[in-house]
């Protein structure tokens, strides 16, 4: 369960609209985040926080440790601007030349969180976006609650990560597209129609019901079949076992 961070969090509230109403500069703004690690998110500034990480002679706003190992980068952006994925993508090399894999964006009033893959060139996915002033408060809280020290040590933010991968449009395409989920939505169509139905009809009348800008983003999705075990693999039957004569 995310750490109950709301109380803490709401004595920002009229720091961060302040901070967003006069257009703080981005040292400003990174003053006050820092009060906020420490207070909300229980880091220890002298300890767990370092300030302009050095990364090949360039600076990360905020490397946040646990244990004295870099867990994620903080980049920041003056209050009185919206933050843009334009603005993920420096703090993104920095990641990457670090083997860091993941980045919160911040202008004190606006949270995002990203996870970085470095399998082909950088990828950035945004897990959530939170905003203090605008969203409903609770659930920014519970979002933001996610870089707390205690929840970054039990890994919940990969946990998070890996529920919203499952639930993705792409994730939930892929579960229905195994051969098992199909063959059992034929046995279905068959009780219920008396014909059995081709898997290719089948897979033709799920894509249907999903509009091709969602298959645009999904992307290609091919029908995982059981891999059939070779000649070799395949382990020999058991001897038969001759009953006892019985005596």
């Amino acid at each position: 369960m995310p750490i109950d961070i709301a109380q803490d969090l709401k004595k920002y509230i009229p720091i961060f609209q302040q901070a967003s109403e006069q257009n703080l500069n981005e040292a400003e703004t990174s003053l006050r985040i820092g009060k906020l690690l420490e207070d909300v998110l229980g880091y220890y500034i002298f300890k767990d926080i370092t300030k302009e990480h050095t990364i090949k002679d360039r600076y990360v706003d905020y490397a946040i440790k646990v244990d004295g190992k870099v867990v994620f980068f903080i980049e920041i952006k003056q209050a009185g601007i919206d933050l843009r994925e334009k603005h993920i993508e420096q703090a993104s090399n920095y990641a990457a030349n670090a083997g860091v894999s993941w980045v919160a964006l911040t202008n004190g009033r606006c949270w995002q969180l990203y996870h970085l893959s470095f399998d082909d060139g950088i990828q950035s996915d945004l897990i959530w976006s939170a905003d203090i002033l605008s969203d409903d408060f609770k659930d920014a809280a519970s979002k933001i609650s996610y870089l707390h020290k205690k929840s970054i040590t039990k890994k919940e933010h990969e946990a998070y990560f890996e529920k919203i991968k499952a639930l993705s449009p792409k994730g939930v395409v892929q579960a229905i597209f195994q051969e098992s989920i199909l063959k059992a939505i034929r046995l279905h169509l068959k009780r219920k129609s008396g014909i059995l139905i081709d898997e290719e009809d089948v897979v033709s009348a799920i894509k249907s019901l999903i509009s091709q800008d969602a298959w645009d983003a999904i992307g290609e999705v091919k029908v995982k079949r059981k891999r059939k075990l070779k000649k070799e693999e395949v382990p020999p039957a058991p001897a038969s076992i001759e009953p006892a004569p019985s005596t």
